[in-house]
């Protein structure tokens, strides 16, 4: 069976009847079940994906066209994708593919979260020590009564690593969604300058690590390190 990776998101596939004969396989016998479809393109691209770069980490799409001997698949991965599917516009051929769905939009999900529906953009921080934190705790002093925006957060503790859950809650009223959430841009600027975003989304560190201290940790740090 040939193929060739044409780029970084798609493989080129052509199989013969040969291909199809070697593999015990009967097109009659695919048209007619979607899941043995299903299982038979998925068993090729485990063939051709010898790096896994389309196994395991993106939801993919085929594409089949017929040829003279057989027919070309064109094998497709978008992690763009993956991000703005939803239940609600994906057909489920099986419980199988269901599970992997749901498995890729958790996976997919960005770290520095903005909820469009509640108005919350959620920036999970980690820092290497305690006093790297209570640095950065002080750059975000001066955020702290910017009109329109509300700021809950959480601190955390794993190991020896610190985490700081910033919930930026966005409240009504406030019409320039693109100007506040660039405000946010330049004080995530500043923080990373002490500490780094976090490859662990908030909601995985709520129930990893150590609640310290909630809803209120940069004023109360301050209180104390002001």
């Amino acid at each position: 069976m040939k193929f060739e990776k044409t780029n970084e998101n798609t493989i080129k596939v052509w199989v013969t009847k040969s291909d199809l004969k070697e593999r015990d396989v009967n097109l009659l016998d695919l048209v007619d079940d979607q899941n043995k479809v299903e299982n038979f393109f998925y068993k090729i691209l485990e063939e051709v994906d010898v790096n896994h770069e389309f196994q395991n980490n993106d939801l993919v799409s085929f594409q089949v066209m017929p040829i003279e001997n057989g027919f070309e698949m064109i094998i497709s991965k978008d992690s763009d994708m993956v991000s703005r599917l939803t239940e609600a516009n994906v057909n489920f051929t099986s419980d199988k593919t269901r599970k992997r769905f749901e498995t890729l939009k958790e996976k997919n999900k960005p770290i520095d979260e903005f909820d469009e529906n509640k108005m919350i953009r959620t920036v999970p921080i980690q820092f290497d020590n305690f006093e790297n934190l209570v640095v950065a705790v002080k750059q975000i002093k001066n955020f702290q009564n910017l009109i329109g925006i509300h700021i809950v957060s959480d601190m955390y503790k794993k190991g020896n690593e610190y985490y700081l859950i910033l919930k930026y809650v966005i409240l009504a009223g406030n019409n320039n969604i693109s100007s506040v959430l660039s405000l946010i841009d330049n004080q995530s600027a500043l923080i990373y300058e002490y500490g780094k975003l976090s490859k662990i989304r908030a909601n995985k560190i709520s129930h990893e690590a150590k609640l310290i201290i909630k809803d209120a940790a940069i004023s109360t740090l301050l209180s104390y390190f002001a």
